[in-house]
Parts: C-alpha cells; sequence; structure tokens
C-alpha cells in the first residue's frame, strides 16, 4: 500500500470509527453516561476549551486508525484473521488500559468504562475486515 493508501483508508476507519463511536455513546450507552455526568464533581474543571475537548475526542479513533492500517499494510499476512488479531491488539493496549486507568483514578465508574470498552471492541472487530476484504479484490 501506498502512503496515500495508508493515509486514506487511516481518514475513512477514523471517521467510521468515531461515528460509530458517538453513535454508541449516545443512543445504546446514553443512560450509562448520564448518570455518570450526574456524579461527577461540579467543581471539576477540563483544563482545555470545550472545542479542544471535542477535538481531542475524535483524535483517538484515527490514531487507532493509523496503527491499524499502517501495521496491516507492513504485515506479511493481509488476511481477515490479521486483521482482527491486530484489533484486539489496540483494543487492549488502547481501549482497555485507557479506561481502567481512568477508572483507577477515579474518574469514571468502572461499569460505564466497561461497557464503552466493549463497544469499541464491537466497532473494532465489525468494522477490520472491510480493509483486507478490499485489498483482496483488488489483488
Amino acid at each position: 500500500m501506498s502512503a496515500v493508501s495508508i493515509l486514506v483508508w487511516t481518514l475513512i476507519y477514523g471517521v467510521i470509527w468515531n461515528v460509530l463511536g458517538w453513535a454508541g455513546n449516545n443512543f445504546i450507552l446514553e443512560a450509562g453516561w448520564h448518570a455518570v455526568g450526574a456524579q461527577l464533581t461540579p467543581d471539576f474543571t477540563p483544563p482545555w476549551s470545550p472545542l479542544t475537548q471535542e477535538l481531542l475526542s475524535f483524535v483517538s479513533d484515527f490514531v487507532y486508525a493509523f496503527a491499524f492500517v499502517w501495521l496491516l499494510a507492513h504485515a506479511t499476512q493481509k488476511s481477515i484473521a490479521h486483521a482482527l488479531a491486530l484489533v484486539f491488539v489496540l483494543w487492549v493496549a488502547g481501549a482497555v488500559m485507557t479506561y481502567l486507568a481512568i477508572v483507577n483514578a477515579g474518574f469514571l465508574p468502572l461499569e460505564i468504562a466497561v461497557q464503552t470498552s466493549v463497544l469499541a471492541l464491537v466497532i473494532f472487530v465489525v468494522t477490520a475486515p472491510i480493509l483486507p476484504m478490499t485489498l483482496r479484490k483488488k489483488a
């Protein structure tokens, strides 16, 4: 895969993962996130502006997307099984460890962290096969 293809696929996956994550968190897990909002300490103020907060919330999916696409592009096998193994590693190293740290710091209840992590895994597993299937068709 060329650098341009890697960039394009990173953008595609980043957008897909952001949209699906947003939809899952706002529709499927809506009640859990509302409960979290009610539990937050009122005097806690994030260090960034609301716009910066929103932008930062989108960045992680693009970082995961870049890692996934770059690793798959440079792998000797570009199979669906390999793509699924890659997203599982990214999920454990990224989503699970991030949410575990947030729970450990006392900023998020375990229940919503687990639910959001599972949502991320489902999104990763469902979408991971798209790239290897596309590459196979081009070959």
